[in-house]
């Protein structure tokens, strides 16, 4: 959970430090398009996710990518397939390049790297030859089709938060239901958190529903079938456009009209319970925010119109205008990192010191994420469908992780093969089956990239995409060691990776720093890996050492 929170508060510094920077950055073109990128990123990453757990690694996921795209049009378009059948193929073809992936890492004895960079080199080779270098395309035929998968928006995401406050709210009520009977077990913040969950739940559907509020029309949207002598038809909604706007307002309120007492009654009773402890991160809390208003209101202009005013280029001889830019975001830069560092500080010394605090700390955590997602265009911009298909291979990627034996298998595999087998467990049935998911995940994200894009170069498709996906996962709290990893982390890990890629455009950076900038985050996470490792194992006693690694045994071969 500590490594999720990390790297949400990562994703939000990021989304805050372009924020100050750059106003296009939270427009709704620039939202839906960030949305739908992490969307597609996002499937590739919690396939190579299952693999990296078990220890191993996949550096063909780019070239598979390439080559299902490839194919899909080529099938459909050149060859006359049905678009299901096509679809059903070529994910068929990825899942069979995992199998053979895993029978020669399991069977073979040979290293994943080496297997999976052979493939990497294959697989580019097989979609030149196959498709003669041509470029691949489905034309403008399946527009108002096929290429829904990819390109279509189903509905808003303010529409999406107030289907998903009401299941939040329908969960909340099974999980006290549930609990009932532990309450004298646990403590009191524990005890609080599902009536939080649950009050956020009603509050999210509350002000999702803001945008139905002035009435809705409905018309007859585009063919989903045809099926003689019927039509199935996509329902299309439509509002006014005073009720568009409305969701975002209501959040952006509600959050800070929450977030302001919340944050005084936290601060009040953790200065309270031990100001002694509290008082260094408050210091520090105070000041960073002095900092980060001034470049809000001082810095943040001047950045925003150093190239259009004379009269700032005039005092800045001694200095070029990128080199001015460049100090300014550094002051920026550094500012966020400090404001959202103290604050994480503080965060952490109140709970320690305070119970009530404890408890309301998630409260804080959550208004002010609301009211910073309500300063945005979020709310009233559309969900892509990729998304959609996210979200649900997300949710059964965690259930199939964390509720399944298959997934703890995997995990003990991943922290120790040998226990593992010794264990009673097939390690290799289990890696088998994490480089068929990986391979899967590969084709389905292949089969929607190239319905986003509708242009297919075979040379180049999918080059360095095992990039975004393996950082995506390290960053969401994989471990390259093995034995470590959440869903939830990777989805957000992909996220951080697009709003990265998608900052540097905005600030006008050259894109060229790229792959640099995302080879720094793997290299990152890979350094941060092996020295909070090394943390744990000095702090870590023989007796917990050797009871930690019993439990591990007897909870695998409790499987």
């Amino acid at each position: 959970m500590n490594k999720i929170l990390g790297i949400f508060g990562l994703l939000i510094f990021v989304c805050l430090f372009t924020t100050v920077l750059s106003d296009s950055f939270v427009s709704a073109y620039n939202m839906f398009n960030i949305t739908r990128w992490s969307a597609l990123f996002g499937i590739l990453s919690i396939g190579v996710a299952f693999v990296i757990i078990t220890g191993g690694i996949d550096l063909s996921i780019g070239s598979v990518v390439g080559l299902t795209a490839c194919l899909l049009p080529m099938f459909i378009v050149e060859n006359g397939w049905s678009p299901s059948a096509a679809i059903v193929t070529v994910i068929a073809i990825s899942g069979l390049i995992g199998l053979t992936h895993g029978l020669m890492i399991t069977k073979l004895k040979l290293q994943p790297f080496v297997v999976t960079l052979c493939g990497l080199l294959i697989y580019r080779g097989l979609a030149r030859r196959i498709t003669e270098d041509a470029t691949q395309g489905f034309g403008q035929e399946f527009d108002t089709g096929l290429r829904l998968l990819a390109i279509g928006k189903p509905c808003s995401w303010a529409t999406l938060m107030m289907i998903g406050g009401v299941c939040l709210v329908l969960y909340c009520l099974f999980w006290l239901s549930r609990d009932r009977k532990n309450v004298s077990e646990k403590t009191t913040d524990r005890r609080a958190l599902p009536w939080i969950w649950l009050g956020t739940g009603a509050a999210l559907a509350l002000i999702g529903s803001a945008r139905f509020w002035s009435g809705i029309e409905t018309a007859d949207g585009l063919a989903w079938t045809i099926w003689e002598p019927y039509r199935l038809r996509f329902i299309e909604t439509s509002v006014p456009d005073s009720a568009v706007e409305l969701p975002a307002r209501l959040l952006r309120y509600a959050g800070w009209l929450v977030f302001v007492p919340a944050s005084l009654f936290f601060l009040i009773q953790g200065m309270r319970d031990g100001f002694h402890r509290t008082r260094t991160p408050l210091i520090a809390l105070v000041v960073s925010a002095i900092a980060l208003a001034f470049c809000v209101l001082v810095l943040s202009p001047l950045f925003k119109d150093i190239a259009k005013d004379d009269l700032l280029r005039v005092g800045t001889l001694m200095l070029s205008g990128g080199v001015f830019k460049a100090a300014i975001m550094g002051m920026v830069f550094v500012s966020v990192g400090a404001f959202m560092g103290s604050l994480a500080w503080t965060l952490q010394n109140v709970s320690q010191v305070s119970t009530a605090a404890k408890t309301i700390t998630p409260i804080v955590m959550i208004s002010g994420v609301c009211g910073l997602i309500g300063m945005t265009k979020l709310p009233e911009t559309s969900v892509p469908a990729p998304a959609l298909i996210l979200f649900v291979l997300a949710v059964l990627a965690a259930i199939f992780l964390n509720r399944t034996i298959y997934g703890r298998y995997l995990l003990a595999l991943g922290r120790n093969e040998e226990a593992a087998r010794y264990s009673g467990i097939n390690t290799q049935r289990m890696i088998v089956l994490s480089y068929v998911i990986c391979s899967l995940a590969a084709g389905l994200g292949g089969v929607l990239f190239a319905l986003e894009v509708n242009s297919v170069q075979p040379s180049g498709f999918g080059n360095f995409y095992e990039l975004y996906a393996i950082a995506a996962a390290v960053l969401g709290g994989c471990s390259l060691r093995g034995g470590e990893g959440s869903v939830l982390g990777v989805v957000i890990g992909a996220a951080v990776m697009r709003v990265l890629y998608n900052a540097i455009n905005n600030l006008g950076i050259s894109t060229a720093l790229e792959f640099a900038i995302i080879g720094m985050v793997i290299l990152i996470g890979a350094i941060a890996d092996v020295v909070i490792n090394d943390l744990v194992v000095k702090k870590t006693t023989p007796a917990e050492t050797e009871a930690l690694e019993s439990a591990e045994s007897e909870l695998a071969s409790s499987g």
